[in-house]
């Protein structure tokens, strides 16, 4: 053997002795031959679905939890002036009808969810990606709504409200009564809104992963 194969030789066999001994002391630790496990997001979900405006909300990244996690947050039991509240709430409540009327209401009432409906599994698929979208614009538009009680539980109502029916939409189980109960509480809402001076409209908007 050669001066220059034993030194080749020599590193191979250091280098496996070295994994050796990693993957012993780590044994939570992949080994080498184990995949790991993909970190990417899931097809047709978008990384972040909030707009720039959050950011000034405070409210952070979208929820990580799913759209089950109930809003435990208490609304307030007086006044709370918060800038441009009215401007910011509207906004923001404004996208998440835009959402919901786009990629849930409306193809329900063009019978896009009804078995044998063209591209109905798509269908289901853009209005779970929309309603992780609303839930989250009602949680910001919340934020700047706790200046008034009243509409603060008219937020928390319809975010509860669309946790149910996305849990729904992405089993595929949703009814048209779902459907209806979340249309009746965004229309109860703006109701709300309006009579507290909080009015807000529908907004077009393109969810991100639904197209």
């Amino acid at each position: 053997m050669t001066e220059r194969s034993a030194r080749s030789g020599a590193a191979l066999a250091a280098a496996f002795l070295a994994v050796m001994l990693l993957s012993g002391c780590n044994p939570g630790a992949p080994s080498a031959m184990t995949p790991l496990a993909s970190t990417a997001p899931a097809a047709g979900v978008p990384a972040t679905t909030a707009p720039a405006a959050e950011a000034e909300a405070g409210a952070g990244a979208a929820p990580t939890s799913g759209p089950e996690s109930a809003d435990t947050t208490p609304c307030p039991t007086t006044g709370n002036t918060k800038r441009f509240a009215k401007i910011r709430f509207a906004l923001h409540a404004g996208l998440a009808l835009g959402a919901f009327q786009r990629y849930i209401y409306k193809p329900l009432r063009a019978g896009g969810f009804k078995a044998g409906a063209e591209k109905r599994k798509r269908t289901f698929v853009k209005a779970a990606v929309a309603g992780l979208f609303a839930i989250h614009e009602l949680k910001v538009a919340k934020k700047f709504a706790e200046a008034n009680p009243t509409l603060c539980r008219g937020v928390k109502a319809v975010s509860g409200t669309f946790a149910s029916l996305t849990s729904k939409l992405k089993g595929g189980s949703a009814t048209p009564e779902d459907l209806q109960a979340a249309q009746n509480a965004f229309g109860e809402l703006q109701k709300q809104a309006t009579s507290n001076g909080f009015g807000f409209k529908e907004k077009n908007v393109t969810v991100p992963g639904a197209g």
